[in-house]
Formats: structure tokens, C-alpha cells, sequence
């Protein structure tokens, strides 16, 4: 690992010149060998010379799309991380590069030059893990080889390399668990995404994910099924990016029935929008049944009682349980709310979760209470330290969610906060309680 490593390439593909050639600019001082193409004929052709680290085009080329390109190169350099960069940034675009192209995330047209070049930084890092974690991984294989031939006189030179493989077993761990990391950091920036379509419900998507997987934990349900559960109460709403802003901005009580009609194919395009992806398969059909009503009168499929997903009845309440109370239009007590939600079981909700939704909401209520011996401060991000509790949302200078409230602070999320407030700085510093002195 200490070995010097020679310079990565990087690829860029947009048919506008200058575009290639504000990038190219912007890159000059990254410690990369930076090549460009204005087709995606030309990167393939540079592609048969060259590997690439980091591969980034244009979505909107003619002849060839940023799509088709990106799934032709990943057939020719599987190991490159490859990204969509659009001036389109819609659901559909970046779903599309994802599944056809097997791109890493999409990046917007006009970029912020501080963003995309940390954008480019992680990737490349990525990049060198994967590398040589195929490196150990080959070296691995190959020793593994050695070792079954070589005879028992030799169990002193077995056991040393035993205790490497033991190491280079607990990188491939970390590997494992950056990517796991990365995965969430994928369903949060979804899930911010949805929350700057739909203003009136910030932290809404989080608020249904906790409170789902608390009830799936007291019915007794296994890890990965509350796992899968609380993806799905994340992404719940995730259909709703492609219903028009004049349908969005309506309570659905006053929607014309053309605009009901609409609305009610959110689950399948939150459906359709992630099936194409092995691992969202499962909570995708939980997203699918998330509005229908245990008598059969929900949609999109009119199911009833068992014949509803199990995950898709706890998202149901729950999702029920956080509008009443966090909607701006409705704003309910917990327990108005609850009252009005066992007003209506057996008819839109599961009877059996009612006692497990109770038991959650007022758990998450007594913990939201704030200490008589606490007072709130605003501090800037370089004045934090780990145990503080956040007593506001905290959100970037563009809206995006950062820190949900309430969320005790350490070395991690504080690093991560202070690296937000230099990209995309916020008006305000960082609200949180501390102990009255």
C-alpha cells in the first residue's frame, strides 16, 4: 500500500467543446492525467488505449446517448466508476444511466467546480480500493494455491501468512462496509431529492423509515426484513417525483379526478423506478402497496388484509402517523393523531400494528422532549464537539438534509458537517442543546 501509484486517467464526453474545456481546466492542478472526447465513438476508441478511473459523460449526445455509452464501457473497463453528467436532472435520467450503464450517480449541469472535483477525488479513491482489493483479492486465490501444496514441514511459513490473509480479509471487511456506507449515502440523497420536490414534508421520508422499523422490531421481525423495511419507508414517495408541480402543490382532497388518477401512479413508478436494481427489488413491492387499506379500498391493486405485504401495512401507519402530526396543513398532538388513526382501523389499517405504532410514537416523544437543564446555541461548525445534541434540523445552504434533529453529535457527522459548511455553507450556524452551566 505504500508503494507509489502511477497517475489515474480520467475521462470526459460531452459533445459542447467548451464544456471539455472548462473541465479540463478545472482539473489542471488534480493530481490526474485528464483526457476528453466530444463522442462517445472517440472515448470508446481512447478506452481501447487507455484505462480509465473515473469516466464521466454527457447524458444528451447525438448518435450515441451518455446511456448506451456507458454501458458499452462498462462491458470494455468494468473497473472504472462511471457517472451521467446532465442539464436534465430528472428521476428518469439517473435511474436510467444507473441500470443501462451501471453509473456510480449523475451529476448537473451548471456543476458547482468545489462539488465535482470532491466528486472526482472519492471516485478515484473508490477506484484505487477496488483495484487492489482485486490485487489481494488474486493474490489471495494464489496463495491459497501454494498452500494446499505445500507439505506440513513448512507449518511456520503457513502460519505467517495465515495472519496476512487474516489482514487482508479485514480490508476486504472495510471495503465492505465503505460500500455499504455508500449505498446509504445513495438512499439519503434520493430521499433529499424527494424532499426538495415536496417542501411541505421535510424529514418526512426518515421520519416513516425509523418509525416503520421500530414496529417491524416489535413484532419480532428478523434484521434483514426490518432492513428492507425501513428502505422502503425511506423511499415511499419516490413515485412522486414524476406527478406535475400544479398536481404537487394541491391538497389531494381538492384534486379533480384526472389529477387523482395521476397521483395514484406514484407507488408503481416508485415500483418501476427501482426494480430494475437487484437489491431494491423487495422494498420496491413494499413501496408498490404502501397506500392500499386493509378493507380493499386503497390503490394501486385494491388488495385487502393479508393479501397486503406486511412491510407495506407498517409503512402504511406510519407514513399515516407522521403526516398528521409534521404536516404543515395538518399538525395534529400524537395523540389526536393516534385517536384518529384507531378511528380508522379495520378499514384503511392493520387492528394488530395500532399497539406498536402507539408504543413507538410516544417513545420517540418522550425522547424529543428537551431537559430543563438544557438551553439551545447556535455555533459555528468549527466550535462542535462530539456529544452535543442537535436541537434543529440541519440542512446545507442549498436545502439539502444533512443531520436530522435530535441527533447526538460525533467525530464523524461534525467532520462531515464541517466539509458541508465549506462546499455549500448554510445562513446559519448549527443549533444544539447544552447543559446550563
Amino acid at each position: 500500500m505504500d508503494r507509489a501509484q502511477p497517475k489515474l486517467n480520467i475521462l470526459f464526453i460531452d459533445d459542447e467543446q467548451h464544456i471539455l474545456s472548462s473541465l479540463k481546466r478545472l482539473f489542471m492542478d488534480e493530481p490526474y492525467d485528464v483526457y476528453t472526447a466530444s463522442s462517445g465513438a472517440d472515448a470508446l476508441e481512447l478506452m481501447k488505449k487507455l484505462q480509465f478511473a473515473v469516466i464521466v459523460s454527457d447524458q444528451r449526445m447525438p448518435v450515441m446517448s451518455g446511456s448506451e455509452f456507458l454501458e458499452k464501457a462498462k462491458i470494455m473497463q468494468p473497473e472504472s466508476l462511471r457517472m451521467v453528467l446532465t442539464g436534465y436532472a430528472d428521476i428518469n435520467t439517473a435511474m436510467n444511466a444507473i441500470n443501462i450503464g451501471g453509473a456510480s450517480r449523475y451529476l448537473t449541469k451548471p456543476w458547482n467546480d468545489n462539488e465535482i472535483i470532491m466528486i472526482i477525488r472519492d471516485a478515484a479513491e473508490k477506484y484505487n480500493l477496488l483495484v487492489e482489493n482485486k490485487r489481494l483479492t488474486e493474490l489471495t486465490i494464489k496463495q491459497n494455491e501454494e498452500l494446499r501444496k505445500w507439505s506440513t514441514e513448512l507449518e511456520f511459513y503457513v502460519q505467517q501468512h495465515t495472519i496476512d490473509l487474516s489482514k487482508r480479509n479485514k480490508e476486504l471487511d472495510e471495503l465492505n462496509k465503505k460500500m455499504q456506507q455508500t449505498l446509504g449515502q445513495i438512499i439519503v440523497s434520493f430521499t433529499t431529492l424527494m424532499e426538495l420536490r415536496d417542501k411541505s414534508m421535510h424529514s418526512h421520508a426518515s421520519n416513516v423509515a425509523l418509525m416503520s422499523s421500530d414496529i417491524a422490531g416489535k413484532i419480532g421481525l428478523n434484521d434483514d426484513a426490518i432492513k428492507k423495511i425501513s428502505i422502503a419507508g425511506q423511499l415511499h414517495d419516490i413515485g412522486k417525483i414524476g406527478i406535475p408541480d400544479l398536481i404537487m402543490i394541491k391538497n389531494p382532497e381538492q384534486y379533480t379526478i384526472d389529477e387523482m388518477h395521476e397521483y395514484k401512479k406514484h407507488p408503481i413508478r416508485g415500483q418501476a423506478a427501482l426494480d430494475a436494481i437487484d437489491f431494491f427489488r423487495e422494498p420496491a413491492l413494499l413501496i408498490r402497496h404502501h397506500h392500499e387499506h386493509i378493507n380493499g379500498s386503497g390503490f394501486p391493486d385494491m388488495l385487502k388484509g393479508d393479501q397486503i405485504p406486511l412491510g407495506s401495512r407498517i409503512i402504511c401507519i406510519a407514513d399515516a402517523m407522521d403526516r398528521l402530526v409534521n404536516s404543515h396543513e395538518i399538525s395534529m398532538s400524537v395523540e389526536d393523531a393516534l385517536a384518529k388513526i384507531k378511528n380508522e382501523l379495520t378499514i384503511k389499517y392493520d387492528a394488530n400494528l395500532y399497539a406498536y405504532l402507539a408504543e413507538s410514537a410516544c417513545e420517540r416523544l418522550k425522547a424529543s422532549a428537551l431537559p430543563k437543564d438544557n438551553i439551545e446555541l447556535e455555533l459555528k461548525p468549527k466550535d462542535l464537539v462530539p456529544g452535543m445534541t442537535v436541537s434543529k434540523d440541519i440542512r446545507t445552504g442549498t436545502g439539502l438534509l444533512l443531520i436530522k434533529k435530535y441527533t447526538v453529535l460525533n467525530n464523524q457527522n461534525i467532520e462531515t458537517l464541517r466539509r458541508s459548511y465549506h462546499i455549500d455553507p448554510a445562513s446559519t450556524g448549527v443549533f444544539v442543546w447544552a447543559k446550563r452551566k
